[in-house]
Order: structure tokens, then sequence, then C-alpha cells
């Protein structure tokens, strides 16, 4: 398979040569840094988990400084040391060549490393990395992770539905870079990423009165239905709610509601009434499977989904194996006022059950102690 520098010099009738590139300096205080360019102009090369893989690396290398450099307008990686905003490429190579190592996406950086010779770990998915790997520098510095993609061949696309590019496991990056500066590694291996582990959300147990302001809230009546306690949580803040019974109207009139999921196996009439009355936006879930047909005979202007948690961890149980594990996740439970990081911490780590519901909202890996 040709490089594209190859296929474009064949064309043109011309050689591939080394380009005459001079940096231009650009005031910067670090030093003992490594840069990462991300871009988000490309979905297909968006790489989630970057956040990830930062924390690893400072965990082997608590000294070294992690320098994002771009344009301004891609978002801040959260755990960098700096963001540092360049006007031109010749900026960002004057910052590149007076680091220890590139790492990034298949992006102009990474070819501005490879011809100052500076290490480089470099990820690929949506195309083949020999058809655009780096040209210039000495390969053994260069190390290119291509995703498996599930061993489908590259989209060749700018947008993925299920980004391949997420495939790439956090410690396999962490760990190049790490490898390459002479670091040890770390001792971790995923065992699966949920699709909405990097989603922010606060699932509220109505147990206490709680007077808090956060985003992203989630008040779950159908744990505890106590609606004086979900009241002064709703007061202050936009909420979605889950109940398995009718909400007082005084309550459910309340705009800060956004969403609400009812989950019945038969549904009470008058409530889906008023929350039509109210315009809230809703889901109803079905609980019992022989009831579903009449229930949506009986609300066929409505969209109702049959919900079973029971198949939902049946389903989970089969994606992985839950022994010995550690995990994380940007979701947060509150119960009897304390913050948890799932149902199953908040339940004293007691039931798997509830692990496996939560299951597409956590980072769930191995440590290497816990595999001996």
């Amino acid at each position: 398979m040709s490089h594209l520098a190859e296929v474009y010099a064949k064309d043109l009738g011309v050689r591939i040569g080394k380009p005459v590139f001079k940096p231009h300096f650009f005031p910067i205080t670090h030093t003992n840094y490594i840069t990462l360019h991300t871009d988000n102009s490309v979905q297909s090369k968006q790489y989630d988990y970057w956040e990830e893989v930062i924390t690893m690396i400072k965990k082997s290398a608590p000294k070294l400084k992690i320098l994002q450099i771009g344009n301004g307008k891609e978002p801040r990686v959260q755990n960098t040391d700096d963001f540092i905003k360049t006007n031109s490429i010749k900026q960002s190579a004057y910052i590149i060549q007076n680091s220890l190592l590139h790492m990034g996406i298949d992006s102009s950086p990474v070819h501005i490393a490879s011809l100052l010779n500076k290490p480089i770990v470099a990820i690929y998915a949506h195309t083949y990395a020999k058809t655009c790997d780096p040209l210039w520098g000495d390969k053994e510095n260069i190390t290119l992770i291509e995703s498996h993609r599930d061993g489908d061949k590259p989209s060749f696309s700018t947008k993925e539905i299920d980004k391949k590019i997420n495939k790439i496991e956090p410690e396999e990056i962490a760990n190049s870079v790490l490898n390459q500066l002479g670091f040890e590694g770390v001792n971790m291996k995923t065992l699966f990423i949920g699709n909405f582990y990097k989603k922010k959300v606060l699932d509220i147990i109505p147990d206490n009165p709680y007077d808090l302001k956060e985003d992203n809230i989630c008040i779950r009546l159908d744990l505890e239905h106590n609606e004086d306690n979900a009241k002064y949580v709703i007061q202050k803040n936009a909420c979605s709610v889950i109940c398995e019974k009718p909400i007082d109207e005084s309550l459910l009139s309340n705009q800060n509601i956004k969403r609400i999921a009812y989950i019945s196996e038969s549904f009470d009439e008058d409530f889906v009434n008023k929350l039509i009355k109210y315009g809230k936006k809703f889901d109803l879930l079905c609980t019992n499977e022989e009831n579903i047909s009449d229930e949506r005979v009986k609300y066929f202007d409505q969209s109702i989904a049959m919900y079973d948690t029971s198949k939902t961890i049946e389903k989970n149980k089969k994606i992985v194996e839950l022994k010995d594990f550690s995990y994380s996740s940007y979701k947060k439970v509150i119960k009897n006022k304390k913050s948890y990081a799932s149902h199953y911490a908040a339940n004293n780590n007691e039931n798997l059950d509830d692990f496996y519901l939560d299951l597409q909202n956590m980072f769930v890996y191995h440590l290497a102690h816990e595999q001996e």
C-alpha cells in the first residue's frame, strides 16, 4: 500500500524530498515537557480518552509537563499543564522542537515532529497508518498506534457513528509515551469503556432535602419516592426525573423538570395526560411484556419502550466479566448525604447487578496486582 506522498509525487512527476523548514521563535517558559495535538475539525479523528492517557502518564512521570498545542479552536484537554495557542504552524514547530516527544492524532504537527527528528506517538483509525505515517526522523523513535477497528477496514470518512479511534486503549498510548522516554509503564488493562462513560450525570436519591446547585441532575424517585425532598433540588436546578408512580401536580408543574421517565407495567392515564398538559418531555417505559401491546394501543400517540432490568444485566454480563476490577466514571450518586462513584458503591458494593445496570457509564479495568 502506497503512502499518499508517494502517490502525489508519482502523479506530479516529482521526487519526495526533505522540506526546508525553520521554526519561528515562540516565548515559552516550560521545560521537560511533551506536546499534545488534538483536532476537533475531523470527528473521526477525535479521541475521547486523552484525559485518561494524561492521568496515566503523570502517575508514572509526575514531573513531566504535558503541553497542548493548537490554534485555540480545540477544546482543552483536562489535566494538561498548559494550552498554548499559536498563530502559525512554525510557532508550533518551535514548541515541538524544544519538547521531549510529540503525541497526538494524524495531523501536521506529527509530520513536523518527524522533520525535526523528535520522538513521536501517533494514533490512527479512519485511515491506514502506513498511507500517511511520518516520512522523516529515526523510525525507532516513532510509534504508530492503529485502531483494531473490530476487524473492519478503515472508513476513510470524516465522521463515524461508532468512532473506531476510541477502540484504542488509553494505556497503550500512555505506555508508548512512557517507554519512549524511559519511564516505567502503567500496569493496567482496559476491560470495557461504556458508550456514556464521558457523560456527566448526578443521580440524587431523595432521601434527604439536599441543598445544592449542579448540572445534569437526575432525581431518582423510582428508588425513593419522596417528593418533599425532591422539591428542594428541583427548586434550584434543572432536572430530569425517573419515577414509578405519578407525581403530584404541584411538583410536576415546576418548569425545572425538563424530562421524565415514567416506569410502570400499566400507566396511570391521568398522570400521562398531565405530562402532556404541562408540556413535559417524557418517556414511557413498560416493565410488563404481556401488557406492552395493550399500553401501546391505549397511548398510540406515544412511544413506549420495554424496560427490563434483568435483560440489561444479562446482556452486560456477556460484555465483561466483573472479577477483581477497578473502575472510574463521570456519573455520581448522592445517597445518605454522601457522594458515590456508582449505585453499586452507594449500596455498599454488595450486588454486582447494580454495577451491570450502570455499565455503559463506566471505565472498567484491571490493575496488575489484581491479575496476580
